[in-house]
């Protein structure tokens, strides 16, 4: 009996659409490249649930003749090549003749197409890849293609596909890369019945560029002329120095109007920024670039975005130019426009508690300042007007740190800084510098300014007497920590302190994100605050997707966000301990660690955790009190589970008296 035999032809047709069509963005990006070949000028596409159930795509072109519509959807039917030698210099987006046989093999397919001059059209319904109806029908000059419960007749593809905000994504990723890549073209993009893109067209590609990299990465930009090196034209728009992203997710590239993902054409663009751009950050832009059709092979995926170049070099070199050329001939400053200033208004009257926490209205002189007569006044509420005088006062006051957890982790530290009187618990999880009791803020002295009189008697009566400490009575909070003095610290980066055995350098940056990362993966309370005014972070169709989708894993770390225009979020609240100027950033990141699939569920969870930790930590070169040194090696040197950042690197390295002793030839080899 014979084991090998011939499959049909409809089960050839589902195994072949799996290499075509994969989700829907796959068959948008199909349906959106025919229309482009046959010369349209107005493209849209509409889709529900995601383009599952609903996907619609309108065209203006030349359309199909009632003869020529039934034989599109046959395998290997196409009007783009003809001849062997139309392979070796292919124009067109579509050449291969199998995407509608793919599309109608797995959907329900239905089209109307009208040429142009043409009285009527016609109409072809179709289900599983079989003809079901053909017939004249009314319809506009061009080609509508209406694709309905795609992988009806696959379960096994339909289960592989995400949720539908998520390949709703996908499909929007398609429609703006199509709009960058031919600006002459009017995009429209709809989804769930909301026009979410829209591209004016008209051949601008400052204005296609703006469609989609939006208003905050678009000021950003610098455009780079067109530059002819060896026979390959460059032109676009890419990202000043000073505006780097932490991701390539906004690196467009596109090759005779096909966008394409090129590592040679992305390490090109890198190399021109090299010693401009901080390490571990990444320009974005839109380039294009056109070369013979005889330089270039396109047919070597089935995606079909990925190319050989016939001279690489070449390539390379062109691109490295015109970025560099573009870079060289901008400023490359950054714009800051000042505010204008607001009238002054009426100095309202203050409060007790605001007069007591006011910088008082003392006048403060510096060498290079003027005299203390020519020093004007300050202004009520104790802010100084003169620059020399405020900042003279500003290093005279106590510095405050910012958001800095490690100052006071411990409960000794707490203990020491409360008052003698106070009988407050200890927190279980406190982040944060302690608040001033409101005992002490009700009875501390009022600071009277310069102008008034400072009556003693009544100062003195307002200070209540505060009874002295039992120090024979008071228990320590926490054991005994591990006996190491700090005594300094080296490139303001790591922490040297000595103990008995020897010298101990801690990296204060690993330690504090492993200490951070240890308390987000405990589950605590995650302090969180409020901003004064929304954060909107900016992101591309698949990072808004992967943040929709993992909304849930990204609010159990402190953050509170909403969708926020065509793909953007506002952050309303966020970890405490994370700086406003970080959110952006560490929202970017984790939507990065969410778009990867590869990683399990809770190893991604760890990943936003790992991100978060990070970007939260106290920075490698930021000046830090010997205060605060003290108290993080302590807690480092307590904790046996901070040995190591979530990167992998030590937290702390000790040399022992004995090697030290050895280097100095002290001892005995």
């Amino acid at each position: 009996m014979a084991v090998i035999h011939e499959l049909d032809s409809h089960m050839a047709d589902l195994i072949a659409a799996g290499e075509v069509v994969e989700r829907p963005s796959s068959v948008c990006k199909e349906l959106v490249e025919n229309a482009i070949d046959a010369g349209a000028t107005q493209i849209t596409v509409e889709l529900e649930h995601g383009g599952i159930s609903y996907l619609r795509i309108c065209d203006n072109g030349c359309g199909m003749s009632p003869e020529d519509a039934p034989v599109a959807f046959r395998r290997h039917a196409t009007s783009k090549i003809r001849t062997r030698e139309d392979l070796a210099a292919i124009g067109t987006l579509g050449f291969r003749g199998e995407a509608l046989a793919a599309i109608c093999a797995v959907s329900r397919v239905d089209l109307f197409t009208k040429q142009t001059g043409c009285v009527e059209g016609t109409h072809l319904s179709l289900e599983g890849g079989k003809i079901t109806a053909n017939e004249p029908a009314g319809c506009p000059e061009g080609t509508t293609f209406v694709i309905r419960d795609l992988f009806f007749n696959t379960p096994a593809r339909m289960k592989f596909l995400k949720k539908d905000f998520t390949e709703a994504g996908y499909v929007l990723s398609v429609v703006e890369h199509a709009a960058e890549s031919h600006p002459e073209i009017m995009f429209r993009c709809i989804r769930d019945g909301k026009d979410v893109f829209h591209s004016p067209g008209g051949g601008s590609l400052k204005n296609a560029v703006f469609s989609v990299f939006g208003k905050e990465l678009s000021k950003n930009l610098i455009e780079m002329p067109e530059n002819e090196l060896n026979g390959v034209k460059v032109w676009g728009y890419i990202s000043k120095p000073h505006a780097p992203r932490a991701n390539r997710t906004y690196q467009h590239f596109f090759v005779n109007g096909r966008f394409i993902k090129s590592k040679l054409i992305q390490a090109a663009m890198e190399e021109a920024y090299r010693n401009s751009i901080i390490t571990g950050k990444y320009p974005y832009g839109c380039v294009c670039i056109q070369l013979p059709l005889s330089q270039v092979d396109v047919n070597v995926h089935p995606a079909k975005t990925e190319v050989k170049f016939a001279q690489e070099k070449q390539v390379f070199s062109a691109v490295y130019a015109a970025c560099k050329n573009a870079l060289a001939g901008d400023d490359n400053i950054p714009e800051i426009q000042a505010k204008p200033a607001r009238p002054a208004a009426a100095a309202p009257q203050e409060k007790a508690e605001q007069t007591v926490l006011s910088m008082p209205k003392t006048e403060v002189h510096e060498p290079a300042a003027p005299a203390a007569s020519a020093v004007p006044k300050p202004a009520s509420g104790g802010v100084m007007s003169h620059p020399a005088a405020y900042r003279a006062a500003e290093r005279s006051a106590p510095r405050r740190s910012g958001f800095l957890p490690f100052v006071d982790v411990d409960d000794r530290d707490e203990q020491a800084l409360r008052m003698p009187h106070e009988t407050k618990e200890p927190k279980k999880f406190d982040l944060f510098a302690p608040e001033i009791p409101k005992a002490q803020v009700q009875s501390a002295p009022e600071i009277e300014f310069a102008d008034k009189q400072v009556e003693p008697e009544e100062t003195v009566q307002n200070v209540p007497e505060q009874p002295e400490p039992e120090q024979e009575t008071a228990e320590p909070l926490v054991p005994d920590l591990p006996s190491a003095r700090v005594i300094g610290s080296c490139f303001e980066t790591y922490i040297l302190a000595e103990d008995a055995d020897g010298l101990i350098l801690i990296d204060k940056h690993a330690a504090h994100e492993r200490m951070l990362f240890n308390q987000l993966r405990e589950k605590a309370d995650i302090p969180t605050q409020m901003l004064l005014a929304p954060v909107v972070v900016d992101l591309s169709g698949e990072e808004y997707a992967a943040v929709l989708d993992g909304m849930e894993q990204i609010q159990s770390l402190g953050f509170v966000m909403e969708p926020f225009g065509q793909h953007s979020v506002a952050v309303r609240e966020a970890p405490a301990y994370l700086d406003a100027g970080d959110i952006p950033v560490t929202v970017s990141e984790m939507a990065q660690k969410l778009m990867d699939r590869r990683t399990p569920v809770p190893d991604r969870l760890d990943d936003l955790i790992h991100t978060v930790s990070c970007k939260a930590a106290i920075k490698a070169g930021s000046k830090t009190s010997m205060q605060e040194m003290q108290s993080l090696c302590d807690r480092v040197l307590s904790d046996p589970e901070v040995t190591c950042c979530p990167h992998g690197r030590p937290v702390t390295v000790r040399l022992t008296k004995y090697e030290l002793d050895k280097m100095f030839k002290r001892v005995n080899q």
